[in-house]
C-alpha cells in the first residue's frame, strides 16, 4: 500500500469513528419504557475495534514518514512540520495584511484615522512567497506519498 493510500484509509478511519461517537450519544439515554436503537456497549466496542485500527495506520504511516528522504534531504516527517508551519506563517502574514489595510468606515474628518504599521502590498507579496514555497514543497510531499510504500 502507498502511503497515499494509507492517509485515505487513515482518514475514512476517523471519519467512522466520529460516526460511531455521534450513535454512542444519541444512544445514552431513551425514554422510559423505550430500548436505544443501538446499544451503546456494542457500539463502544465497535469504537474500540476502529481506534486500533487508527493507531495501527498512523503507526505505519509514522515509521515511512521518518525513513523517507525527499529530494532536498528532508525526512517526510521534517517535510510535514516544514508546510504545517509555511501554512501558519503565511495565515498570520496574510491576515496581518488583511488587518492594516485601511478601511473606508469614517464618516467626517473629524472621527479617527487609523493607519496602517506596515507596508501592506510588501506584506502581500511576503504572503505570496510563502504560500508559493509551500505549495512546492507540498507537490514534494503528495509526490513521496505516491511514490512510496507504507512500511510495516
Amino acid at each position: 500500500m502507498k502511503i497515499a493510500e494509507a492517509l485515505i484509509e487513515r482518514k475514512a478511519i476517523k471519519t467512522k469513528m466520529e460516526e460511531i461517537k455521534k450513535r454512542i450519544y444519541q444512544n445514552a439515554q431513551v425514554q422510559d419504557g423505550d430500548s436505544p436503537t443501538e446499544s451503546p456497549l456494542m457500539l463502544i466496542e465497535e469504537l474500540n475495534q476502529e481506534v486500533k485500527a487508527f493507531e495501527k495506520i498512523v503507526n505505519q504511516i509514522n515509521k515511512t514518514n521518518v525513513k523517507i528522504l525527499l529530494e532536498n534531504n528532508l525526512t517526510m516527517a521534517e517535510a510535514l512540520i516544514q508546510r504545517d508551519m509555511l501554512r501558519y506563517r503565511h495565515f498570520i502574514v496574510a491576515n496581518l495584511a488583511d488587518k492594516a489595510t485601511p478601511t473606508t468606515e469614517r464618516y467626517s474628518q473629524r472621527e479617527i484615522k487609523f493607519i496602517p504599521t506596515v507596508d501592506v502590498a510588501q506584506i502581500r507579496k511576503s504572503a505570496d512567497e510563502i504560500a508559493k514555497e509551500c505549495r512546492q514543497l507540498d507537490m514534494k510531499i503528495q509526490q513521496a506519498n505516491w511514490l512510496n510504500d507504507l512500511l510495516d
